[in-house]
Formats: structure tokens, sequence, C-alpha cells
């Protein structure tokens, strides 16, 4: 596994608990997609689906790690924290595994979101990540994290 999958997800155990707790996961990072995933059976609500919150949790996570590897992938650090987010259920999520995936972020605002940091010790940035199975989108989410130099 990668050096930095693996300082991602001693990280994830040391700095927030509730992954663990949830079960999650960290998976490959691939073109710039970091994935999640999460067992169904810790996460589940009364209807045998999983539970929004967890869902909501596993999402936040995605993006969080997202911007952990970029700065990683950058040789930078900071303290990130999500700023805002809006999510989307569209359908009961019953996979027995749950996998989140963010989206990549777009080259430009890649490159400002650096150019911010390096000059101003802060930026932000948009991430999309997502829940899908064969038909689709289960679960969208948009969050926007800051991060500043430590």
């Amino acid at each position: 596994m990668d050096e930095h999958l693996v300082e991602l997800e001693k990280t994830l155990a040391r700095e927030m608990p509730i992954c663990t707790a949830m079960g999650i996961e960290v998976a490959p990072w691939q073109d710039e997609r970091l994935a999640m995933r999460m067992p169904l059976d810790v996460n589940r609500n009364h209807q045998y689906s999983a539970f929004a919150g967890s869902l909501n949790a596993l999402c936040t996570i995605v993006g969080w790690g997202t911007i952990f590897l970029l700065l990683s992938r950058e040789g930078l650090a900071g303290n990130i924290v999500i700023r805002r987010s809006k999510i989307r259920y569209f359908r009961p999520v019953r996979s027995e595994e749950i996998v989140a995936r963010s989206l990549p972020a777009e080259p430009e605002e890649l490159a400002y979101f650096f150019e911010l940091l390096r000059s101003k010790g802060k930026s932000k940035l948009d991430l999309s990540t997502e829940i899908c199975d064969d038909q689709g989108p289960l679960v969208t989410f948009k969050g926007s994290y800051v991060v500043q130099d430590k």
C-alpha cells in the first residue's frame, strides 16, 4: 500500500476514533480519487439500510482524506476542517460493504487551492463524493474544506 495511504489510515485511527468504530477502511487512491469502505452491519438503521448519519460521516471523511492525500503528495501539511456540506440521499443503501469515492477536483481549482495555501497559509477546496451502485448514485455529497498551516 502507498505510504501516504498508510499514513492516512494511521491518522484517522489516531485523530478520528469514530472511523474505527464505524469500520471505515481506506481503499486504493486511483486517478486522484480516494475510496473508503465501511460495513453495513455496524452502520445500519431499523430498516436494515445504512444509517444516514453514517453515510454522511463516511462521505465527509472521504473528502477530508482526499485533502490529506493531496497535501501529502505536495509535501504539505495543514489543519483540515469541513466548512459546509450538502448531501442528497436518492435510494436506500443496503450493500454489505458500502463504498464512497471522491470525484477529482478540477485542475484549475486545485492549482488555485495550492497557490493560496502557499502564499496565504490558508485555502479552501470544494470536493464531491458519491456512493453508487449499478443503477447510479445512491448518495451525493459536496463538501467545502478549509486548510490552514499548522
